[in-house]
């Protein structure tokens, strides 16, 4: 359906759209709905329509809004039926779709007015990867959480096991959107739950207690706190080797991903030999389910893949881990192709790991070329409207500038440098504690570009700015940030001499030699 199309004047005068086979819905449809009433007249259709029919108009009516912005405010009062006819053809269209936005729209306003069976429907519905429908995702497991809380409260012994399982989702689709400190608190309290009733006879099944663990142990990991990252990832894995003993055909896959959870604990905590160990176990697994399901696993044993290379890297194997990040990428690009929306994220990430694995061997022409196919998806994540991608981009820009001017490129780094520096700017604004120590380095970028393509005055201010913030930095942190704070001060005063000031240039030198004294 083009969305040029004329909306055709017997249309907007009046009749029933539920009337309309599939194949008219396509030409007549939005004449409908654009017609005398016609958010009431679609809205009063619903009810009547076959599966195909709705399926058939909600992907008329997204495609229509393009040339008619109106029919956005159609599916937005739609989403107030709280239907799950509505909502279910909605889940799938939403994440293919050229123009998501009023589909995901109309399901957030779904889920407010859905009743909890629906809210229960939504939330089994949601495939596990979709960068479209992350808010939506999000918006649906919290109404799940807050209906379950009701009926835990009223009747625990058959909701709280369902509850806790929706606090692990909740916490999955939180740190999809980069929340990761909310994420840790549903874990937490999923966990407690789980340990309160394992101690109830008969028990619950287990499986579910050894995936929170599982899951805790990465929100933990995340938030810095390994050592209890490392017990809860080692409990889970002790669990599930236990269940995968006793139903083999059931519990693989949970032991493949606590193994690989365990393997990633256990390399930040530098052990490295026992880390492989775990995850090759992890892979093996992983590959003999995807022999079986691919099409359920591969990206999972991809992810086990890329953890391997990491360990192998660290035990001074990096050939082996570059062959084992090729692999894991060749699997993303194919997974990526058959289905972008859901799996271009893992493709990004795995690009990154590429690229930094190729500049740890010394292959750096080779790794710029993945650097900036990094930033490409990276740009195209953020330009869907996600914010949480903003920081990969940043990131991804910020190491193709240091590639750059490793390359004596200047001039070509320029503009990644300014807005890489632009992009930490925002985030550093509402997250100063996440993201000002990588604008402390993206400005550091920037002013060594500046003053290399001859804009020196530019560059002082820029090298004063980067003294500012890690002087902020170290005051509650010196242990990690005198050090830098010192780089600091040292290319503060290469590019005031530079530019002729000497005497100025006298302090920031006077006090880095003391840092350093200090350090040492």
């Amino acid at each position: 359906m083009k969305a040029s199309r004329p909306v055709a004047e017997q249309d907007r005068a009046g009749g029933s759209w539920s009337r309309l086979d599939v194949d008219q819905l396509t030409e007549r449809l939005p004449g409908v709905v654009l017609g005398p009433d016609g958010a009431a007249r679609f809205s009063a259709g619903i009810a009547q329509a076959s599966e195909a029919q709705l399926r058939a108009a909600l992907a008329v009516l997204a495609e229509a809004a393009v040339e008619h912005p109106e029919l956005d405010g159609v599916l937005l009062e739609a989403g107030g039926s709280g239907s799950w006819a509505v909502a279910r053809p909605a889940l799938e269209l939403a994440p293919g779709a050229a123009r998501p936005q009023p589909l995901v729209a109309m399901l957030l306003r779904l889920v407010v007015a859905a009743d909890a069976s629906t809210v229960h429907s939504m939330a089994e519905a949601l495939p596990r990867r979709s960068t479209v429908l992350a808010g939506g995702a999000l918006a649906i497991m919290e109404r799940r959480v807050a209906v379950l809380r009701r009926l835990a409260r009223s009747t625990p012994s058959m909701y709280a096991p369902v509850l806790a399982e929706a606090l692990t989702g909740l916490s999955l689709r939180l740190t999809d959107l980069g929340r990761l400190d909310e994420a840790l608190t549903a874990d937490l309290e999923a966990i407690k739950i789980h340990r309160r009733l394992a101690k109830r006879e008969p028990s619950p099944d287990p499986s579910s207690r050894a995936a929170a663990l599982a899951n805790l142990a990465r929100s933990l990991t995340a938030a810095g706190q390994q050592d209890e990252a490392l017990a809860a990832a080692e409990e889970a894995a002790e669990l599930s080797r236990y269940l995968a003993v006793e139903h083999p055909t059931r519990h693989l896959g949970l032991l493949a991903s606590s193994l690989s959870t365990l393997a990633s604990c256990l390399g930040g905590r530098r052990r490295r030999a026992e880390a492989l160990v775990a995850v090759q176990e992890s892979t093996q697994l992983y590959q003999r389910l995807a022999d079986r399901d691919p099409d359920t696993h591969q990206a999972d044993l991809t992810a086990a893949m890329i953890i391997q290379a990491r360990q192998l890297a660290g035990l001074g194997r990096g050939d082996e881990a570059l062959d084992q990040i090729k692999e894991a990428v060749r699997i993303r690009r194919r997974l990526t192709r058959q289905a972008p929306d859901a799996y271009l994220p893992e493709l990004a990430a795995g690009v990154t790991t590429l690229s930094r694995q190729l500049t740890g061997l010394g292959r750096h022409a080779d790794a710029l070329v993945y650097t900036r196919e990094a930033v490409r998806y990276y740009r195209r994540l953020s330009e869907r409207g996600s914010d949480v991608f903003l920081a990969n981009l940043a990131s991804s820009l910020n190491h193709l500038v240091i590639a750059l001017i490793r390359s004596n490129r200047h001039s070509t780094a320029l503009g990644h440098a300014d807005e890489a520096t632009q992009l930490y700017r925002r985030l550093a604004e509402s997250t100063p504690g996440v993201h000002l120590p990588a604008l402390a380095s993206s400005t550091n970028n920037l002013a060594i570009v500046l003053a290399a393509v001859g804009r020196r005055e530019e560059a002082v201010e820029y090298a004063r700015e980067v003294v500012r913030i890690r002087r902020q930095l170290a005051r509650p942190d010196p242990d990690r940030y005198l050090g830098p704070l010192a780089a600091s001060l040292d290319n503060l005063a290469k590019q005031l001499r530079a530019i002729g000031l000497q005497a100025e240039a006298a302090a920031p030198d006077e006090e880095a030699a003391k840092l350093r004294r200090r350090l040492n």
